[in-house]
């Protein structure tokens, strides 16, 4: 089961009794589906999201931050079939991301690591990401594109699409 908290708030479409599927041991990983019906792709956000939507509707106790999480990596790892990813290991894909906790988002929240990570901080600032090993992230941006000329000639093909 792909979980797709964001997506499925704008679309309204309704939300997957995702606690029960968890108690039922059923493979669920977070995801964030298409840009058309996720507007920024952004992972920690889906976190945040996928931990207060179940809450709200299931109640306090229905879910946790660190199934959340779980959710993200291991579930992920479990729905594809995919056994080199989810965990931080030896021999896998060594696909990850760092955050700097020392901002003023994360302050007087770092005694829970994963609580901090769900729920706290600013779900925009990555400061790294790894994927495969290799660094796609620095300082919060790509390193493998111009990420100003990409939003340029984004803005410029979607003024025309507007426009007729």
């Amino acid at each position: 089961m792909a979980h797709c908290p964001v997506s499925n708030q704008k679309l309204a479409s309704g939300a997957a009794n995702i606690p029960y599927m968890l108690k039922k041991k059923v493979p669920v990983g977070l995801a964030v589906d298409g840009s058309a019906s996720n507007d920024s792709s952004n992972m920690i956000a889906e976190l945040k999201a996928a931990f207060l939507m179940h809450r709200l509707i299931y109640g306090i106790s229905s879910i946790s931050t660190e199934e959340v999480l779980s959710m993200a990596t291991n579930g992920g790892r479990d729905v594809l079939n995919q056994p080199e990813i989810g965990s931080l290991e030896e021999g896998k894909a060594a696909d990850m991301f760092l955050i700097n906790t020392k901002r003023l988002g994360f302050a007087g929240g770092l005694s829970d690591s994963v609580s901090t990570l769900v729920t706290s901080g600013d779900s925009q600032i990555v400061d790294i990401t790894i994927v495969n090993g290799k660094i796609v992230v620095r300082d919060g941006r790509l390193v493998t594109i111009d990420e100003d000329k990409v939003a340029e000639k984004a803005n410029e093909i979607s003024q025309k699409m507007i426009e007729g």
